[in-house]
């Protein structure tokens, strides 16, 4: 098994709130603030929002929308779904997602008069690696990663 294989498999066995336990953590490794994350039950279709800054006062306000389902493409309906809960002038929505998206919710979002970012499974865990050294020790152990070296040419 090779390590983003095994990446996976790890990230299958979580359930869909340690997920999005993840996808927050990755947002403020980032520099996001996350002052909402949805507990658990009905959320109304927004499970994480972000801002640039502390008191949500710059724009873009980001709505995330985090789907843990390894094993499934989603539909380009989840998406317009997204989409109608952007409300506000200077909202963006994000989908999250630990598969993947047909084909018609890619062209969906890239054909959108507002901006939605779509992040698959693949991509989240490139993005974890990525943004992993501003990740705090607690956060890290949520999804816990080992560097590898090979040993490369001499320059």
């Amino acid at each position: 098994m090779n390590a983003i294989e095994g990446i996976k498999e790890y990230l299958k066995d979580l359930n869909p709130y340690e997920f999005q336990d993840l996808v927050a953590a990755l947002l403020r490794s980032m520099g996001y603030f996350t002052p909402f994350i949805s507990p658990k039950g009905k959320d109304g279709g927004i499970d994480i929002i972000a801002f640039q800054d502390p008191l949500g006062a710059n724009a873009p306000r980001i709505k995330v929308q985090v789907k843990h389902r390894p094993d499934a493409a989603i539909p380009v309906d989840e998406i317009r779904g997204l989409l109608g809960l952007l409300n506000k002038e200077g909202d963006i929505g994000l989908f999250v997602t630990s598969g993947r998206f047909t084909t018609d919710s890619q062209r969906f979002a890239r054909d959108s008069h507002i901006h939605v970012k779509l992040i698959d499974g693949d991509t989240f865990i490139g993005l974890w690696k990525d943004f992993y050294s501003k990740l705090s020790d607690e956060e890290k152990n949520l999804l816990p990663l080992q560097p590898i070296y090979f040993l490369g040419p001499n320059e």
